[in-house]
C-alpha cells in the first residue's frame, strides 16, 4: 500500500490562503519561522519539503496532513481514529494543561464508549432491513 503527499494540492492550498491573506511568499515563511522561503518555489516544482514545514503548512491552512495525502488506506478503526482526533485537538489545546486534557480525554472517551455501544446493542437487536437512526 504506497501513500504519496500531493504536493501540488499542498501547494495550491498554501497559494489561495497566500494570495487571500494578500501575503508575499516571503512573508508568509517568516510567518511560519521556516527561515528559508524557497520551499515554496521547490514545492511549486513538486519536491516534498520536510515533516516539520509540512507540519507548519497544514497547521496555518487549518487542515490534516491527511487531506492532501494520496493511496490506498487501510480499513479505518473509526472509534480509535476519532478518539485519537479529539485527544490530539485536546493536547494541542494551549490554554489545557497535559493532565487537564487527558482527563477530558478520559470523560469522552468513557461517554464515546457507552454511546457507540449503545447504538451497537439498538442496531443488532432493530428487525432486518429497519434502520437504526
Amino acid at each position: 500500500m504506497k501513500r504519496e503527499l500531493d504536493v501540488q494540492a499542498l501547494y495550491a492550498a498554501v497559494e489561495s490562503k497566500k494570495s487571500e491573506l494578500d501575503l508575499s511568499w516571503r512573508r508568509l515563511a517568516d510567518e511560519l519561522e521556516l527561515g528559508d522561503h524557497t520551499v515554496f518555489t521547490r514545492m511549486s516544482r513538486g519536491q516534498v519539503p520536510e515533516i516539520n514545514t509540512l507540519l507548519s503548512l497544514t497547521g496555518w491552512l487549518g487542515l490534516p496532513l491527511d487531506t492532501f495525502a494520496r493511496g490506498d488506506v487501510v480499513a479505518v478503526d473509526s472509534r480509535r481514529q476519532t478518539m485519537e482526533a479529539i485527544y490530539s485537538y485536546l493536547r494541542a489545546d494551549k490554554a489545557l494543561a497535559p493532565a487537564s486534557a487527558e482527563a477530558i480525554s478520559s470523560v469522552v472517551r468513557a461517554a464515546y464508549d457507552q454511546l457507540a455501544q449503545q447504538t451497537a446493542d439498538r442496531e443488532q437487536d432493530a428487525p432486518v432491513g429497519a434502520s437504526a437512526a
